[in-house]
């Protein structure tokens, strides 16, 4: 019997991206990997899942480069149908990635391929998701290849109490890994973008006004203490999130205004 573990991989741009692709060759020597991935793009979808309309999945055939399911739905569609219909127990880790682009800050918030592993951390998976900052980068096969180190560094870390409901967000720079300054463990940044429509001509919604939104980051922080400056200073990123979204500095605040306060 094999004493792997089991990766559930998953991504947004979906299964038939590079991205992925790269990830599963190297893991695969590592992990018994299952492969779950949307069927089309499925970038900007954040959280989103499949509940007014069926799911449907496939088995990957002989032309799909890579074993696995291709699933219509999103990134959180694919590990929650993976583990509740084709997996036959929960995976040991989930990974998601590598995207085409950078998922530091603020875009985690957007991001399906960050939503996939919150999705994990929601089943208490230790998940991770992987980006590129540069679009159709070059060194994005070098950077995969130290996924299987960064994963087994992070889950044999000392950590005073492992907390299930945290996942890691693994953003990498646009340089040459030869050239980058190393690994940093990040804050998110909270820089925003500033929105910009522009018009543009939609054949098949003629009658409406078609728009594209654009937008660049404002306010980001000078600090390479926080993931979307460490990114572009050529650091990789490693930042912890956690899906716990209270506010637990106001509670008392709250409680004292609210329970105490109001008759």
């Amino acid at each position: 019997m094999s004493t792997k573990k089991t990766v559930l991989l998953t991504n947004d741009d979906g299964f038939h991206a590079r991205g992925i692709k790269c990830l599963y060759d190297v893991l695969s020597p590592h992990y018994n990997v299952v492969v779950a991935a949307p069927e089309k793009e499925q970038s900007g979808v954040a959280h989103t899942f499949t509940f007014m309309k069926p799911l449907f999945c496939r088995e990957a055939g002989a032309d799909d480069r890579m074993p696995g399911y291709i699933i219509s739905g999103a990134p959180s569609d694919c590990v929650k149908f993976a583990i509740s219909a084709i997996m036959k127990k929960k995976p040991d880790i989930l990974v998601s990635g590598i995207n085409d682009g950078d998922n530091s800050g603020v875009a985690a918030f957007y991001s399906g391929t960050v939503a996939a592993a919150r999705e994990g951390a929601f089943y208490g998976i230790p998940s991770f998701a992987f980006s590129m900052y540069n679009r159709g980068s070059p060194h994005m096969e070098e950077y995969a290849a130290m996924a299987p180190m960064l994963i087994d560094e992070i889950l044999n870390a000392p950590h005073p109490q492992l907390d299930m409901r945290v996942f890691y967000n693994i953003n990498f720079p646009a340089c040459d890994p030869k050239e980058s300054k190393g690994f940093k463990v990040t804050w998110q940044s909270m820089a925003n973008y500033e929105d910009e429509y522009k018009q543009i001509e939609d054949k098949d919604h003629p009658s409406y006004g078609g728009y594209r939104v654009y937008g660049d980051r404002y306010g980001m922080e000078e600090s390479a203490a926080f993931d979307a400056r460490a990114v572009l200073e050529g650091y990789i990123a490693v930042t912890p999130l956690n899906y716990d979204s209270t506010a637990h500095r106001m509670m008392p605040f709250l409680r004292q205004r609210i329970e105490d306060g109001i008759d």
